[in-house]
């Protein structure tokens, strides 16, 4: 073997270790095109979830409502309010399954108590009670800031209105104190 050819060897071997420690040819641009498209897709996601349509947030609505709609909720359970109590209305809907849940609170005088009662059907019909406290879940009206006071008496209504392809049973418990009224509401599909 010549020395030329043994010199040649380690230039070629040398080349070869040389190659090995230094990136591939093009290895930038494949780190450049990884990035750029990670980053068109974040671009793209945040593009949907801005854009999906968002409904406004109600605020009569109890925090953790699973509705914005109080009119549509009001019909989906046979009920009306009058406009008196628009400006003190609170409302929680739960619906999961089988349970479906409506909560309302509103004050005014005693004509708009009886406005809303007579629109409802429930001047003159439903079995009326005197109850001590809240005749609903305390667990949940606690959590909407409603009276937890067993000594406050209420004046309670039951009423299942006959209307519509859903049995709705809505429990009303009324406070009156002078001219001031405070209606609350349970409602429930049964």
């Amino acid at each position: 073997m010549d020395v030329l050819d043994v010199e040649s060897a380690e230039q070629a071997t040398q080349a070869v270790r040389g190659r090995a420690r230094h990136s591939r040819p093009g290895e930038p641009r494949r780190r450049l095109r990884a990035a750029s498209a990670v980053l068109a897709v974040a671009v793209l996601m945040l593009w949907y979830a801005l854009s999906r349509d968002h409904p406004p947030r109600d605020p009569r609505a109890y925090p953790g409502s699973q509705t914005q709609d109080l009119p549509g909720t009001l019909h989906r359970y046979h009920l009306g309010l009058p406009d008196c109590a628009a400006a003190s209305v609170r409302y929680y809907r739960y619906a999961q399954w089988e349970a479906d849940s409506f909560y309302l609170r509103f004050t005014g005088d005693r004509h708009c108590m009886n406005q809303f009662l007579v629109l409802n059907g429930m001047f003159l019909i439903g079995r009326r009670v005197e109850s001590a406290g809240l005749p609903f879940d305390p667990k949940t009206t606690a959590g909407f800031g409603w009276p937890q006071d067993s000594a406050r008496r209420y004046r309670s209504l039951h009423h299942q209105p006959a209307a519509g392809d859903v049995l709705v049973d809505v429990e009303v418990a009324l406070y009156e104190s002078g001219e001031s009224a405070e209606v609350y509401l349970h409602a429930g599909i049964v």
